[in-house]
Formats: C-alpha cells, sequence, structure tokens
C-alpha cells in the first residue's frame, strides 16, 4: 500500500467514525430535548477566513431556555452536521446558514450559503 492509499483509507475511516458518532449524539440530544418540551432547534452558523462558528440557537418554544452544556452540545451537533454536508466553506469568504431541527418528528433541513468572488473579464484587441 502506499502512503496516499493509506490516508486515503484513514480519511474514509475518519469521516465513518465521526458519521457515527453523530448519529449517536442526535439520539441523545433529541431524548433531552423531548424531554424538555422543545418542539424545534435552529442552529445559526457562518464561517470565513478559515475560521467559524455558531452564531446563535433559537429554541421553540420560546419559553424554554436551555442550560449551558446543553446549549454548547445543540451548537457542536448543529456545527458538525452542517460542515459534514459542506466541509470547507469556512475557507477564503466562506459560507453561512441554518439548520432547522423538528423535534418531534426529528427531521432536519440545512440551507446553506457560499460566497465567492465573481470576476468578469472584458479584452479589446487589435481594435
Amino acid at each position: 500500500m502506499t502512503h496516499a492509499t493509506d490516508f486515503y483509507a484513514q480519511m474514509l475511516e475518519t469521516q465513518r467514525r465521526a458519521a457515527e458518532q453523530r448519529v449517536e449524539i442526535r439520539a441523545a440530544l433529541l431524548t433531552e430535548l423531548r424531554a424538555l418540551g422543545v418542539t424545534n432547534i435552529e442552529v445559526q452558523y457562518e464561517g470565513y477566513g478559515d475560521s467559524g462558528n455558531v452564531e446563535d440557537v433559537v429554541v421553540s418554544p420560546d419559553t424554554i431556555t436551555l442550560k449551558e452544556d446543553l446549549r454548547r452540545r445543540v451548537e457542536d451537533f448543529g456545527w458538525d452536521f452542517a460542515y459534514a454536508l459542506s466541509p470547507g466553506f469556512e475557507n477564503n469568504e466562506g459560507g453561512y446558514g441554518e439548520l432547522n431541527w423538528a423535534i418531534e418528528a426529528d427531521k432536519i433541513d440545512v440551507s446553506h450559503s457560499n460566497r465567492y468572488i465573481a470576476s468578469e473579464t472584458t479584452e479589446h484587441e487589435g481594435l
């Protein structure tokens, strides 16, 4: 096996383990959030210039306030879930989005936007 093949195999294994962890974390959070009466979670995230973070977590109904530890775990899950769908979006001009998690149905929708710089070149020769 070459080093490139080893690296590729290791990368795939890391991705597989991360996907398994997201499934486990999702199930645990789902149980906790349902027990609190949460019906919906919205995680707003943004990244650019090689870094990124969760900007806000909106809980419905708004009468429920998540304890700091649970909020942090929701933020981490939201970031990891969205990042797995659009890896590397935090580079250069970056991207942003929202993860919307309907707790009762356990359905997640992600709306993601990538930023980019566009340029248009017009050349006039031999006029």
